[in-house]
């Protein structure tokens, strides 16, 4: 039976209300890590009956490869009855697309219906656990703006029939023309003006812009991560010191599962861009293709760990709105790019962000300020730029990175000014930057739209050395950004040049996107 065959329904029923089955190993594959869990727990509670087991067919005359043979075929036989006790549940179980939701349903003693609508989805990911892998199903998990269990999920499909599927639900979220304006105005930087051009004449509009990361690679930066880096100094603390295992094993509880998150999630990690789409593939215990609208990444950061600069090596994050931190129980993640050398880094950079490679060289480089460097200089290295930085007088507070850390404004000279006001003569502000730490280098990129709130603050150290510090408040996610330790006269300033920022009209709703225009 195919499994895109629509279930069995009474005649007149529109195609749009009718259910589709999902393959019929579905039910079992949901349940394989708990029976595996239930079948570690037996094993170990009826581990000495088993010993006993064991002499006993030692001492009996029958020839070991018989034994083994009847436990070979006893597997396929058990998993062969777990099937037809499940195939109740997978009658039970259908998804449904119509013009406005999708519908999932599932269950039999406790029925299930799950839906998401096409204007509140945030993302559409094909997922390829382990056990679904080996038979090659995928399920369609779809993410939507909610808590931390609002996803919609369609398990299990052959793989291509989840791919089509996936790219069928892409289209209905944001692949009409009408809804070009749904995403705000961004930076078109070659890329992304090449994937659109293709797009228009129908061909394969997927460009590479990571690519493929080697294995090697991801071992490697996973090895010289921080949890990593902390279990060499528990072993090396264990043998030195008498607290031996008391010290390494919480270290070892600790990494071993942070070491494999960081492994699973850079693992033969690969995007590519599709018109406005970007496509991550990555993982190796659960295969993942998720897909990240341009349009709804606010913020983009490139940091840099002490240790990796010895083979130079750089990471890419973003704030996606409604994803949240993105490394959570759902799956999804807000790194574009796990490891990677500094063209790659500056390439998405530029891909995700509002500035150009000349900008990104000249006020946006990871590789950070060099010391010395102060607001004149800078003024006078281009127009449309104005820096702050933090004064000889934050050294008491920041000794460390005073010098490294620094915000810059990035405005468009030749654009109309939005009033005639004082802060608005130098052109339309377009972009915001900040750097900060010497140790871990770190370089965020805003455009000014997408900061939700401003927060002043000073602290009593602060006040003594006429210092003050801004924090941009932006959606929930990786990427932190402040002005910090800056003085009074600059902190105000940039608060005041932020509020005058120019914000994004309120979003048409998507349910007159189809509409006919008047």
């Amino acid at each position: 039976m195919s499994t895109q065959a629509a279930v069995e329904e009474p005649a007149g029923v529109p195609e749009g209300d009718r259910w589709r089955r999902v393959h019929p190993l579905s039910p079992l594959l949901r349940m394989w890590a708990v029976l595996v869990g239930i079948a570690a727990v037996l094993l170990a509670q009826q581990a000495e009956t088993l010993g006993r087991l064991r002499d006993l067919l030692a001492d009996t005359s029958l020839p070991t490869a018989l034994v083994v043979l009847v436990a070979v075929v006893a597997l396929p036989v058990v998993f062969f009855v777990g099937w037809v006790v499940s195939l109740p549940w997978w009658r039970a179980t259908g998804y449904r697309i119509t013009d406005e939701e999708i519908a999932v349903r599932r269950g039999v003693l406790s029925r299930q219906l799950r839906t998401a609508r096409f204007d509140r989805v945030q993302a559409v990911d094909v997922v390829e656990p382990l056990a679904p892998r080996l038979f090659r199903l995928a399920g369609v998990r779809v993410e939507t703006a909610g808590g931390s269990d609002s996803s919609v999920n369609v398990e299990y499909l052959p793989r291509a029939d989840a791919e089509t599927l996936r790219a069928d639900l892409l289209h209905l979220v944001n692949g009409t023309p009408e809804g070009a304006d749904e995403f705000p105005e961004r930076h078109d930087g070659p890329a992304t003006a090449t994937a659109t051009a293709s797009a228009g004449s129908g061909e394969d509009t997927a460009r590479t812009v990571v690519p493929t990361i080697p294995i090697t690679r991801s071992v490697v930066a996973a090895a010289l991560s921080g949890s990593s880096l902390l279990v060499v100094v528990g072993v090396v603390v264990s043998v030195a010191t008498p607290a031996g295992a008391a010290v390494l094993l919480p270290a070892l509880a600790g990494a071993v599962p942070w070491f494999w998150g960081v492994l699973n999630a850079s693992w033969r990690f690969t995007a590519k861009l599709d018109g406005d789409i970007l496509g991550i593939t990555f993982g190796l215990s659960e295969r993942r293709r998720q897909s990240i609208p341009l349009g709804r990444v606010h913020a983009v950061e490139v940091s840099q760990p002490l240790v990796w600069r010895l083979l130079g090596w750089w990471k890419v994050r973003v704030d996606v709105a409604g994803y949240g931190n993105g490394e959570g129980s759902k799956g999804s993640t807000t790194t574009v790019l796990p490891v990677g050398e500094l063209p790659v880094a500056l390439h998405v950079l530029e891909l995700l962000s509002p500035l150009s490679t000349p900008e990104i060289t000249a006020v946006a480089h990871p590789q950070g300020r060099p010391d010395g460097l102060d607001g004149a200089q800078d003024a006078a290295s281009g127009a449309g730029v104005r820096t702050y930085l933090s004064p000889p007088s934050a050294r008491w507070v920041s000794p460390v990175d005073r010098t490294r850390q620094s915000v810059t404004l990035v405005t468009d000279p030749s654009s109309t000014p939005s009033s005639d006001t004082s802060l608005h003569r130098e052109g339309q502000l377009r972009a915001v930057v900040s750097h900060r730490g010497r140790l871990r280098r770190v370089v965020s990129v805003i455009s000014p739209a997408h900061i939700q709130e401003l927060t002043l603050r000073s602290g009593p150290v602060q006040k003594v050395l006429g210092l003050a510090g801004v924090r941009f408040d932006l959606v929930p996610g990786p990427v932190m950004m402040a002005g910090r330790d800056l003085t009074d006269v600059d902190a105000t300033d940039l608060v005041s040049r932020l509020r005058a920022r120019s914000l994004p009209a309120p979003e048409r709703p998507r349910s007159t996107r189809g509409a006919p225009q008047a």
